[in-house]
């Protein structure tokens, strides 16, 4: 049966009125971005957390430049040392450098924790996008396994999946990334299944869009304030994962410097050399800190219901 007269110009409005929404949303996008510059910029706490990772980043980036000596140079003598001039952080149990073994420590921990965020946000959010906008069979099958892999206790498979690849820096991070994906998803799937309703996708898919151009072009722009929110939190909980592991020895091995393979080697001597301890943990919390304190302004300044 051939379309209506009548029916051509409600198809036409329709099309006409998600086209200018989709103009209003391009036209204000570069408003909304100095509003929610603006409202981050406010956050203290952000801001101080934001100094201390790009600190950190610096630090990651040339620690040949700041550490004063070689991580895995042994100097004689120095054995558990207290601070000194020469050594402003101590000396381990074996005489290394604490500062310049927790110098390059932070270039391992930003490594696995942004390497691997980035692996778990590429796979939940394609699995979270194909899974809201396609519904139906496609988003029983995908919620089933997000389900299924939320269902596994996380550090029991590290565990395992560590011990059996091998312990290095790759397979940290892999592991890792492949597991830590199931809040990307959800998120991503509700977000997903609201905004396929929206006029719009609707005109969009009018006028012969196809569900990739549709996903990509229109879409996961609209939900990229959840994701960098959660992004942001994410490396901090990725960092507490590589250090356990590494403290448990089945991630970064020595002589690579970690934060968590410095923790426990200072487990034995924790009563006679404290700063081996110290040094790292202090480390460890500040950074998730930071992070968390970014994400929490990233959050704040992200939120579309925030006003001037």
């Amino acid at each position: 049966m051939s379309e209506t007269s009548e029916d051509r110009p409600v198809q036409r409005s329709q099309t006409e009125s998600g086209s200018s929404e989709l103009a209003r949303l391009q036209t204000n996008q570069r408003s909304e971005f100095r509003r929610a510059l603006n409202r981050f910029m406010r956050y203290r706490a952000g801001l101080v957390g934001l100094g201390f990772i790009v600190i950190l980043t610096i630090l990651a980036i040339v620690p040949m430049v700041f550490a004063p000596h070689n991580p895995t140079e042994i100097f004689p003598g120095m054995r558990g040392a207290s601070p000194s001039s020469d050594f402003w952080l101590g000396n381990d149990h074996v005489g290394r450098d604490v500062l310049s073994r927790t110098i390059w420590g932070a270039q391992t921990a930003l490594l696995v924790g942004v390497l691997a965020t980035t692996i778990t946000a590429v796979l939940g959010v394609a699995i979270g996008a194909i899974a809201g906008y396609f519904g139906g069979w496609t988003d029983s099958i995908l919620s089933r396994l997000i389900d299924t892999v939320m269902a596994v206790p996380l550090l029991a498979i590290l565990l395992v999946l560590a011990a059996v690849l091998g312990p290095s820096l790759r397979n940290v991070i892999l592991i890792i990334g492949a597991l830590v994906w199931t809040q990307f998803a959800r998120v991503v799937r509700a977000d997903m299944m609201s905004l396929r309703e929206r006029d719009y996708v609707l005109a969009a898919r009018a006028i012969g869009a196809k569900a990739p151009r549709l996903i990509m072009r229109h879409m996961l722009p609209n939900i990229l304030g959840p994701v960098i929110v959660m992004f942001t939190l994410g490396i901090g909980s990725i960092i507490i994962l590589e250090a356990a592991l590494s403290f448990l020895g089945l991630g970064v091995q020595p002589p690579t410097p970690s934060w968590g393979r410095s923790l426990s080697d200072a487990r034995p001597h924790i009563m006679r050399f404290p700063h081996m301890a110290i040094v790292p943990g202090v480390m460890i919390t500040l950074t998730v800190l930071a992070f968390n304190l970014i994400g929490d302004g990233l959050r704040d300044a992200l939120d579309p219901r925030q006003r001037e």
